[in-house]
């Protein structure tokens, strides 16, 4: 695999990781109310070293053109800075650190990522299918 990098095969890999991040914060929500919780989530960037390590090779948009956009010039348009991790600061008196606002937002990025990962899929496999009924 790591000599034949596959689309479809990175898209399916980041579908079951968001299966895998909405598992765990479902749990968080969960347990929203048990004494002593920790709210947990899955690393990003993790999941992106490790699909890097199988794909042999980093993810990244190429410019194929002068008038694209390249990640820097969007980085220095939006003052965005990347790798930033934020702790959770709340915690109730019986020490459960689950903050219900930010599980439900985390919850809905999400699903926002699902349905890009599904579109994108979707996209992968009407090119196929177009290339194969232009090669008849």
């Amino acid at each position: 695999m790591a000599n034949n990098p596959n689309l479809l095969s990175a898209l399916a890999q980041r579908m079951d990781w968001l299966g895998q991040r909405q598992h765990v914060l479902s749990n968080n929500i969960a347990n929203a109310d048990t004494p002593k919780f920790k709210a947990r989530d899955l690393d990003e960037a993790a999941f992106l070293r490790a699909l890097t390590r199988e794909m042999g090779q980093p993810l990244r948009p190429t410019a194929t053109h002068g008038a694209h956009m390249t990640n820097a010039s969007l980085e220095s348009r939006s003052g965005a800075k990347t790798g930033e991790l934020r702790g959770t600061y709340e915690s109730s008196p019986t020490g459960n650190s689950v903050v219900l606002e930010e599980q439900l937002i985390l919850m809905n990025q999400v699903q926002a990522d699902h349905n890009m990962m599904t579109r994108l899929y979707k996209k992968q496999v009407d090119m196929i299918k177009m290339a194969l009924r232009g090669a008849r």
